[in-house]
């Protein structure tokens, strides 16, 4: 199967999230560079190096369904070959805290896309995503 052009690092992240939003495994793949070393961290999760790897963590979390999901707060650098997004990903999970069955919670995490041009089209070499920390004055210790 011929992979699409991206003619932009703005395109792969559309297509990327857009492939979330359905919950399509293969539309998601299609996006990742030909390169062992691509990278993706799920929030809350260990780091998942390599294509194969990459796949079935996005096949796990497919399993349940699309990702409900909006990107804000797009901080963007592109250079020659390679593009660096920072985004606010807003994710609508289930709320353990609620009395209701089915409710629902919007919760926010910090990603990065790194994206890398080749062979003329660009394609996502990383992802990581984590989760953002409610009052991050309160702690006085950040690393």
């Amino acid at each position: 199967m011929r992979r699409a052009i991206l003619c932009t690092a703005d395109a792969v992240e559309e297509a990327f999230y857009d492939a979330m939003q359905r919950g399509d495994l293969e539309a998601m793949m299609a996006l990742w560079a030909d390169d062992e070393d691509v990278l993706c961290v799920h929030p809350g999760s260990d780091r998942f190096v390599g294509l194969a790897s990459v796949r079935e963590s996005w096949a796990r979390i497919f399993r349940y369904g699309h990702v409900e999901i909006r990107r804000t707060d797009v901080r963007s650098h592109t250079g020659a070959v390679l593009a660096v997004h920072n985004v606010v990903e807003q994710t609508l999970s289930p709320d353990p805290r609620s009395a209701a069955p089915g409710g629902m919670q919007v919760v926010e995490c910090i990603a990065t896309n790194v994206y890398v041009k080749q062979a003329g089209s660009w394609r996502m070499m990383m992802h990581h995503s984590a989760l953002r920390q409610a009052n991050p004055a309160s702690n006085d210790r950040l690393h």
